[in-house]
Parts: C-alpha cells; structure tokens; sequence
C-alpha cells in the first residue's frame, strides 16, 4: 500500500511503501545547483548562518548542502605545515564541555584548544572526560604547538597528568587566560540549544 507523505524540499510529493517501508518520489529528475546559488551559499556561509536558515534561503537539501560544506572545507583546509605562526611565544587555552547525543544517557564531552592569538581551534576531541581524552586532545595538537605552546586551562587533573609541566599553566576563570574558549564555549551551546 503506498500512501502520501509530505512533500520534500522543493515541493515534489514524496510516497511511502508500508509494505518496504520505503519513500520514494515518482518521475524524479536530478536538480543540478547553479553556480549563483553555490555563490550565494558561499555568502551566507561568511555569514556564519545556520545551515538550515541557508537550506531555506538557497532552496537546497540539507544532505547537498552538508555535502557541500564538507567538500569545502576538505579542500580549503590547511594543514599544519601550511599554517604560518609569528615567532614568539604560542598560548593555547583548553577547555572541555558536555553535551548530549540522540538522548541525555549518551553524554559527550567536547574537548577543545583554542590558539589565543589568532582564535583559530588548534586541537579538538569528542569523548569522555577523563586522562584518556586529554591525551587524545593532546595528540591532536600540531607538533609546533605540543613543542612551543604554553597552555592555559582549568584545574582539571586529566590535564596534569598528559601536558607536560613546561607547557600547562592551571589558571583560575577570573585570571582572564581561559575567557576566549570559555566565550566560544558558551557561543556553541546557545547555537546547539537554537
């Protein structure tokens, strides 16, 4: 038995199969982006605009726009050897936040490194929080920074027992050596939150 089931994003009528379980779209013909539209994605991304606000405002799929995203920064991302850092001495600030996936028994922690000079994130990992997690954000760390960068984070002992005590710095919040990545902290929860 097929019966309606909505429309998909470009207001074709989308079919469901309760037999299969199955949707499907009769007489489908593949939409191609235009080059001004891929423009004006390009523009809303500067933008920092949400991905579904740009899915409504280009008129395209979530999945081809994830896709997009992702081919560009694939291309465009520079690796360590591309990134150019002034002589002088690097500071990182290192912080880690939870939050949860599908479901508030599945907690994950976002573990960050955020270079305090030029804002960039210089190391990331997503998992539990313990010494483990630490060692993996470690690692993520281009080499210039585990060999150069002094580290400024909170009290936390995971960070103590893997960053070596020429590079961590334990600081206070009201010391003002963690507000950058405690700001974009806060930055991405309200935008997970919307």
């Amino acid at each position: 038995m097929v019966v309606k089931n909505g429309h998909i994003y470009n207001g074709k009528q989308d079919f469901k199969c309760h037999e299969r379980g199955r949707q499907f779209i009769e007489n489908f013909t593949k939409i191609t982006t235009s080059e001004e539209t891929k423009a004006l994605i390009d523009l809303f991304l500067l933008e920092r605009k949400l991905l579904s606000g740009i899915v409504r405002g280009a008129q395209v799929s979530e999945k081809w726009l994830q896709d997009y995203v992702n081919g560009k920064y694939e291309k465009n991302s520079p690796t360590s050897e591309d990134i150019f850092k002034k002589k002088g001495q690097l500071r990182l600030q290192a912080d880690e936040m939870w939050s949860f996936v599908d479901n508030k028994g599945n907690k994950q922690w976002l573990w960050l490194a955020l270079d305090q000079e030029t804002r960039e994130i210089a190391g990331v990992y997503i998992g539990k929080r313990d010494r483990e997690a630490a060692k993996q954000l470690w690692s993520s760390l281009p080499a210039v920074y585990r060999q150069c960068a002094v580290v400024y984070m909170d009290f936390w002992e995971a960070y103590e027992q893997v960053i070596p005590s020429k590079r961590h710095r334990a600081v206070e919040k009201e010391t003002g050596q963690t507000n950058y990545i405690e700001r974009f902290n806060c930055t991405l929860r309200q935008r997970v939150s919307r």
